[in-house]
């Protein structure tokens, strides 16, 4: 520590250090690891042509020489598959939806819906009720789940539905909301 309360560096001993991992796992240090531009588009490509991501990335190893030689992980690829699968809503779908809603809306005066777009006008916020799911949770809503663990659909929108259990011991549904990742 120097006289200005702040360590300083003073000896670097080499022989105290070592390498972090085995030569041959290099390759899966994050900075080693790169998702090109190119290699996004032969993933699609292969995804398109009906290949499985692990069936993508097994030839993709092959066509590279092994895994250590792709220049990105398993989970890297699986990563990309993932986010190329994942369409935003474009705007005839989502102003199918809003239709809908709306249509709803005049048959039952209960209904309830609320849209949230994001700035470039794409949903990605959703939630609705109609009159029995209302009266459903003023019967039944002492307990309800709100369960976001089903997967992600085409829009990469989260269904979350909030559900409760009637006196029959059956799942009740109260709502239901696609909700949309806002750190994207």
């Amino acid at each position: 520590m120097n006289d200005n309360k702040e360590f300083e560096i003073v000896r670097h001993v080499m022989h105290h250090n070592h390498p972090l991992t085995r030569q041959s796992l290099n390759y899966l240090h994050r900075s080693e690891r790169r998702m090109t531009s190119p290699k996004e588009q032969v993933i699609q490509a292969m995804t398109e042509c009906g290949l499985r991501p692990i069936d993508s990335y097994n030839c993709m190893s092959y066509e590279a020489g092994g895994e250590d030689l792709l220049g990105h992980s398993k989970k890297d690829h699986f990563n990309c598959c993932y986010k190329l699968k994942m369409k935003p809503i474009n705007g005839s779908d989502s102003q199918t939806v809003v239709d809908k809603l709306y249509e709803q809306m005049t048959e039952d005066n209960e209904f309830f819906f609320r849209v949230r777009l994001s700035e470039d006008g794409k949903v990605c916020c959703l939630f609705w009720r109609d009159a029995m799911m209302l009266e459903d949770y003023k019967i039944y809503g002492d307990v309800m789940v709100f369960d976001t663990t089903y997967r992600t659909n085409k829009y990469n929108l989260i269904c979350a539905p909030f559900v409760g259990i009637n006196n029959h011991w059956r799942n009740t549904m109260f709502a239901c909301a696609f909700i949309g990742d806002e750190t994207k």
